[in-house]
This record gives C-alpha cells, structure tokens and sequence, in this order.
C-alpha cells in the first residue's frame, strides 16, 4: 500500500473514532397557553395565547466529547423564544443565547463551565416548588424573577436574572448526594472593573428528602452586564426542603433580599407548596409570601393540575391569585401544552 493511501486510511479512521465519541442533539421546548392574566395592581384582565405557562420556551444545541482519561467536553448554546408571536428572547432586549452560551470540562474533580449560564438562584428556586420554572404561575418564581411593570413598584428579589454571563462556575462532584455549584461573573464594566457578582448553591437528595440553600451577592446586571443602579450591591439568599411521601410532596422555602442602596427596602419571602400525583398527572398547589420592610405585603397562590400524555407531552390548567396590600387583587388562568424536543 503507497505511503499516501495509508495515510489517508489512518486519518479516516482517526476521524471516525473522534465521530464515535461525540455527539451533538438539538433540543428544545415550546409551551403556549391560552388563558386571561390579571396580576395583583392591574386595572382589568387581559385574554391572551401566551408562552411559558410551565416553562420558558426555549431551544438549541448540545453537545459532548470523551476525551478519554475521564475528561470530557461539553458545550451548549440555548436560546428562548415566545411561542405566541415567534419572537426571540423572553422580552425584547433578551439577548440571544439567553439560556445558555458555554463551554465546559468535566472529570473526577468536577465541571468546569465558561460563559453564560444558571446563576446561583436558579436551580434551588425552581427545583424547591411544585411549579417548577414557571415564570407565569408559580408563586415563588414570581417574587423572585418577576417585576411587576403596572403601577405597584413591585420589583424581584432577585436582583440580577436567572442566568449570569461572563460566568465561571465550578461544580463539585456528588459526596452522598450533596453536590455544590461556586459562581464568579466578571462585571468586565470599563469605568469599574471592580464590580462582579458572586454566590453558591447547595442541593442535597437523598431518598425522600430534599435539601437546598444558596446565597448570591451581586453588583452587576444581567442578560446584558451594567452595574447595578446608584453602585449597589444586593445580597440574596435562601433555604428550602421538600419531602416525598409519595402519596403527596411537600416543599418549603423562606428567604431574604437586601441592599446597601439607600430607600431599597429589605424583603423577605416565605413559600410552601404540595404536588400529589392524580391518575395520569400532578395535582399542583403552592403559595409565595413576600414581605417589605415599611411596605406592601404580596400573596400569590396557585392551584392546578398537569396531566401527562407522553414521555414529551403534557397538559395543564393552572388558576392563579394575586395580591399586594394596597391593591386590587387578580386572577388568572391558563389551559396550555407542552412539548419536549
């Protein structure tokens, strides 16, 4: 055989090894509902086909290789998008990769991510509620993630998104069922290099119990990084347990918001929840108070039930009221579906 013609056999063989031991999947989830939506402060209800009534709809591409060793690599680029109008993002100035823009090693010590990806308060919030990632029912989610843009002044506890760019994280390996997550985001803010955001979460299972705390200090903004208004810095934490007694699950969290911001009041929220399986699904009840230091309290409960037709598809009603003391109450409901990719 000429040099050349093995060479060729050797590369194609290297090739197809390397082919053997990566992949890369698209996948997604798109989520519509229709339903009428008054939140707590708004002047009347409103009738619409919205999207993400459970969860945010999203989609993209990932990807793993074995490195051999124990090394592998990974990598995902993960957008949302508004299954009603087929717009991208999950508001106008959302930027596109939103979700998840990263690239990571993983091995016995660990994973390590670089780029845009879950903040400290992600994971524990929509793990530790029978509603999971719902950023239109569920209560917690609510306080947490979600101002309110009618009148109230109600602002999130959450002062800087649900993911963090310029973000390295490390993730330790799981000791008995505990496993951590220690984030930095750079600010990479040209007047003030200083500013950054920081935190860590903890999730622990075992057996029928589940255990949850993070903390998150930040002083910078996100999708798109500026520091915080007036220079401030907020802190943010929380602790949450859930419980499987299989005939019903039950959750609890309670956690606090604060700022060294003159005139931004401290918070403080308290939730509880329950999801019990019926038939072929989930009845879904949770409850988020959330407190203000010298102001309004907010109470937002939901009741619901999400029936499953297939490993990829499910269906939910879900009812849901909302009130901040010196407000008009509002209620809202949604029938919609849900499909994974």
């Amino acid at each position: 055989m000429k040099k050349s013609s093995l060479l060729a056999t050797c590369l194609a063989a290297a090739t197809m090894g390397a082919q053997a031991q990566s992949n890369v999947q698209l996948n997604g989830l798109v989520d519509a509902y229709i339903g009428s939506m008054r939140m707590a402060g708004d002047k009347a209800s409103k009738s619409v086909v919205g999207s993400g009534g459970l969860t945010t709809s999203w989609w993209g591409m990932s990807g793993t290789e074995d490195l051999g060793g124990g090394l592998t690599a990974s990598f995902a680029l993960n957008g949302f998008f508004r299954t009603d109008t087929g717009e991208t993002g999950r508001f106008g100035a959302d930027t596109q990769f939103s979700r998840d823009a990263y690239v990571a090693l993983a091995g016995s010590f660990g994973v390590v991510n670089l780029g845009r990806s879950k903040a400290p308060n992600f994971l524990p919030t929509i793990a530790f509620n029978p509603l999971g990632d719902s950023f239109t029912f569920s209560p917690l989610v609510l306080h947490a993630n979600v101002p309110l843009f009618n009148g109230t002044g109600w602002g999130a506890t959450t002062s800087s998104d649900t993911g963090w760019s310029n973000q390295i994280t490390y993730t330790t390996p799981s000791l008995a069922g505990l496993k951590a997550n220690l984030h930095y985001q750079f600010g990479e803010i040209a007047a003030d290099n200083g500013k950054r955001n920081m935190g860590l979460n903890l999730m622990y299972f075992s057996g029928p119990v589940g255990l949850t705390t993070f903390w998150e200090r930040t002083e910078v903004s996100n999708p798109v990084p500026v520091a915080l208004p007036g220079g401030a810095t907020r802190t943010n934490w929380m602790l949450g347990g859930s419980y499987d007694a299989k005939v019903v699950k039950g959750f609890i969290t309670y956690g606090e918001s604060s700022s060294d911001l003159a005139g931004v009041p401290d918070k403080a929220t308290t939730s509880l929840g329950l999801s019990a399986p019926v038939g072929s699904g989930k009845l879904l009840a949770a409850w988020a108070n959330t407190k203000v230091d010298a102001g309004n309290t907010r109470d937002t409960v939901t009741v619901g039930y999400d029936h499953t037709m297939s490993k990829r598809t499910d269906v939910y009603a879900l009812v849901m009221n909302d009130k901040i003391t010196t407000f008009e109450s509002g209620t809202s409901f949604g029938l919609g579906v849900r499909h994974r990719f």
